[in-house]
């Protein structure tokens, strides 16, 4: 999903990581690309029915998890380890 934040940079969100984490999930419906596509803008966020809707820093880290100069922000925000960023180096 291709998403610009209200800091005016620009990714790609790729919700695959919520479907494979947990197939089990509520976000497993994202298999279906048209329900996927039925979002709404609330609280600066994405929201479907059924009360889902994903984190906005979760959004931006799968956004921009790839950029260096971002890691401290995503480690501070829980979604990195020290582990993870090694095995990325």
């Amino acid at each position: 999903m291709r998403l610009t934040f209200n800091d005016g940079r620009v990714g790609v969100a790729d919700l695959h990581a919520l479907i494979s984490a947990n197939p089990a999930s509520v976000f497993a419906i994202f298999v279906d690309e048209a329900f996927a596509r039925q979002f709404c803008l609330k609280h600066g966020t994405l929201c479907w029915t059924g009360e889902r809707d994903v984190a906005a820093e979760y959004l931006y880290f799968l956004s921009f998890r790839d950029d260096s100069t971002l890691q401290p922000l995503f480690r501070q925000w829980g979604y990195l380890d020290e582990c993870t960023v090694a095995l990325a180096a």
